[in-house]
């Protein structure tokens, strides 16, 4: 493969995915969610809901994006969100971890808890946005996520979703907790720059991370996409962990077909986007993106981005649907990717979205 092209395609693939990230559709423009951000959409182009933890991530990313765009639409973008997290926690408030914004749906079961995740991203978000000049520090906001936060520290670990006592949550990667919460808690740490964090909570965000040192090469696999979460959160909170963690990517990378398709699962065949990315970003900051598999990668997920900009979450369905956190992991990838290749130095771990 021709090194130039495929940098060219990765460059240009990114900008597609800047362009349709910023244009506004992403973002919910009135009524009651205004300025939060959308999770996905459906095949005809609608949008449901509107996601704390995307909009966590979308804060961030603009943050991270802001030297390569244009700043007034990246501050317009981020004064919006920022109000939005004003406004939903507010008076005690918690946002619901799916704010559907045509009422359908309001029975998602995801909405009878509150998860560690959803917060923490929300919270990095909002600090990585102040810390870029892109809002003003929004201390209402950052008190609330923090209090929020360390109601999940039971007994000097962290609880993955909180529920009223007469809720039975489905048994799922996002309510047991695990590896994957490594993510969070560095997220959460970093927010220590901004405000003091009660001691248990800074306590178990250290040590659950510290708790994973030894097996961070080995780590059993299972779903991709929080193992990934897992290696994204390690990257930050143990860098002594970074030669550990490319090789956890690269086991990641040795499920990939001969098109550079990745599953969601060791025994899965459903190939998703956002693992694509994932597993390049946490491959490049781990310093090891070089060979054949990474370009078949970077080259199968930069040709996933259609000429409007839009990445579809699979590729395997009828009517492929454009997500918004797939299109913020990929237009890091490939951007970060084609700087790589140009020899130019990529950001520190803390600003992976």
């Amino acid at each position: 493969m021709n090194a130039a092209s495929l940098t060219d395609r990765c460059a240009a693939a990114a900008a597609r995915l800047r362009d349709w990230l910023l244009a506004g559709g992403v973002q919910c423009a009135d009524g009651p969610q205004a300025g939060g951000v959308y999770g996905a959409f459906d095949a005809d182009g609608r949008a449901r809901y509107v996601y704390p933890e995307i909009t966590g991530y979308y804060l961030h990313w603009l943050a991270e994006v802001a030297a390569a765009a244009d700043t007034p639409t990246v501050q317009r973008a981020a004064t919006a969100a920022a109000a939005w997290a004003e406004r939903v926690l507010a008076d005690g408030a918690v946002p619901a971890t799916r704010a559907y914004v045509d009422g359908a749906d309001a029975d998602d079961w995801r909405n009878q808890a509150v998860f560690f995740f959803d917060l923490a991203m929300l919270l990095r978000g909002l600090c990585a946005a102040h810390e870029a000049g892109l809002i003003a520090r929004p201390a209402t906001a950052l008190e609330r996520l923090v209090a929020e936060l360390a109601r999940f520290v039971d007994a000097g670990a962290i609880r993955a979703a909180r529920a009223d006592s007469h809720v039975n949550l489905p048994p799922r990667w996002s309510t047991l907790g695990g590896p994957f919460e490594v993510k969070a808690s560095s997220r959460v740490s970093l927010a220590a720059r901004h405000l003091p964090l009660p001691a248990a909570l800074e306590e178990a965000c250290r040590a659950l991370a510290a708790g994973y040192r030894g097996e961070v090469a080995d780590l059993k696999l299972d779903m991709l996409h929080p193992t990934l979460y897992f290696a994204e959160g390690m990257l930050v909170a143990e860098p002594g962990c970074r030669a550990a963690v490319g090789v956890l990517a690269r086991r990641c990378l040795a499920l990939a077909d001969a098109g550079g398709n990745l599953p969601e699962a060791e025994d899965s065949s459903v190939p998703r986007s956002d693992i694509l990315a994932q597993t390049l970003r946490v491959l490049l900051l781990a310093g090891d993106a070089e060979g054949a598999a990474v370009e078949r990668l970077a080259a199968n997920l930069a040709d996933r981005v259609d000429a409007a900009g839009r990445l579809p979450f699979r590729l395997d369905v009828a009517a492929p649907q454009p997500n918004v956190w797939c299109a913020m992991f990929a237009e890091q990838a490939l951007r970060w990717y084609a700087q790589a290749r140009r020899g130019e130095s990529l950001p520190a771990a803390e600003w992976l979205v």
